[in-house]
């Protein structure tokens, strides 16, 4: 999950009709106006400095150097991988911590088809396991299973014949009701204004005067509930369900269904698991983890009527995934790779079960999204922190996997 900035932005008329933005920076322009970062992004995509820039970034890239002022400049020691993470397509109602809509989406997509590579994760995953040859490119993925990603985001993907992998968390699919962290958002949304005090993990006091003041509380208290052993955390989440009711239909019809994931499936869409139930993957013990990977696993595969290969752990910073275990259960479990939101590109060098993603998706100025895409290019690698190493897994579309010789940060889920 992601937090963004909350708007009532309209949708792009002609994204809805279908039709390609006339001009790359269309839709950038407007939001970000008034950022200076945003000025200075979208000078350099005019002037074709961050194109040059994106050119070096294929055979060069910036190191930093203990105690001095300039990064070196250095040849790039293998081919790089950016993967994208999205959560919901669209505004309005849940999540109500992430909002893009459909035009700058169809911005975003229509870009990266101009000027990069975009590669399926089962691609991406080819070319760090036999990085000769390969070239630097962009995967795009989904967390969640939200139903915009089927109403708003396939037609795009149809459109600029973009692969794409969407994560789905088993249960919200099965039952069609969100997860619980989208009730923890919806909860404070609905409280009553005023002062609020809450005894969760220590005694806690929140403004709640707007839209804005509500999610920072949902987010601190996010914070908080992904810290705690998840026994705890489902009491403390059963204590904060009973502060309102909710309105049942705000939490059904917000994922996607099955006949939906059926389509997109038969027209290339790839899908992977984010687990049964969203839980904190570090915060569970050995047999609940194991529980996690291989019931959401088999449920999907009895449903989609092939192997699942990938995984996504949920929130996915690295003090939420518990990599020293559930590295090498994941790989027991039968997956291929797994797929944190720890920010960076990906080399041979990283490790396929801590794989980084990047959430710059929700960045409206376009110029600032291709910026921001272009870095994670030109620097040099973040390493996944040491993990006893488990090997990439081959797949046969029948037959499935077999061995060969593994709250984000504030913003996601």
């Amino acid at each position: 999950m992601s937090s963004s900035s909350l708007g009532n932005g309209h949708r792009d008329q002609r994204s809805a009709a279908g039709v390609a933005p006339s001009s790359d920076l269309d839709v950038s322009e407007v939001s970000s106006a008034l950022d200076w970062r945003g000025l200075v992004a979208t000078g350099l995509y005019r002037t074709g400095v961050l194109r040059l820039m994106q050119r070096i970034s294929c055979r060069l890239e910036l190191q930093k150097r203990r105690g001095a002022i300039f990064p070196r400049l250095r040849r790039t020691a293998g081919p790089k991988f950016v993967i994208l993470c999205y959560h919901r397509i669209g505004i309005g109602g849940i999540p109500i911590y992430s909002e893009l809509p459909q035009g700058c989406f169809e911005a975003q997509m229509h870009f990266l088809r101009k000027h990069y590579r975009v590669l399926s994760l089962q691609e991406v995953c080819k070319g760090l396991q036999d990085p000769s040859g390969a070239e630097p490119g962009v995967a795009v993925t989904f967390d969640d299973g939200y139903q915009g990603v089927f109403t708003e985001a396939f037609p795009i993907l149809s459109k600029y014949r973009i692969p794409a992998t969407v994560f789905l968390t088993a249960q919200a699919i099965e039952t069609g009701r969100v997860a619980w962290y989208d009730c923890v958002f919806l909860i404070f949304q609905m409280l009553p204004s005023g002062t609020m005090h809450l005894d969760i993990d220590g005694p806690r006091r929140f403004e709640l005067s707007s839209k804005q003041t509500r999610l920072a509380a949902a987010l601190e208290i996010m914070y908080v509930l992904r810290s705690l052993p998840d026994q705890r955390r489902r009491e403390c989440w059963a204590a904060l369900e009973k502060l309102v009711t909710l309105n049942e239909w705000e939490l059904t019809g917000r994922m996607l269904n099955w006949s939906q994931i059926k389509t997109m499936q038969q027209a290339g869409i790839e899908f992977g698991s984010h687990t049964l139930t969203h839980p904190v993957v570090s915060r569970l013990t050995e047999s609940e983890m194991e529980k996690e990977l291989t019931e959401s696993k088999c449920l999907l595969e009895a449903r989609l009527g092939r192997p699942v290969t990938d995984f996504a752990f949920p929130f996915g910073q690295f003090s939420d995934c518990g990599l020293e275990i559930s590295s090498r259960m994941v790989a027991r479990c039968g997956y291929r790779c797994a797929v944190t939101t720890v920010p960076g590109a990906n080399t041979p060098a990283t490790n396929p079960f801590a794989l980084h993603r990047v959430q710059i998706g929700e960045e409206r100025n376009l110029a600032m999204f291709a910026f921001r895409l272009n870095q994670y290019f030109l620097e040099a690698n973040r390493n996944s922190p040491a993990i006893v190493s488990a090997p990439l897994l081959s797949h046969d579309p029948e037959t499935g996997p077999q061995g060969s010789s593994v709250f984000e940060g504030t913003r996601h889920a």
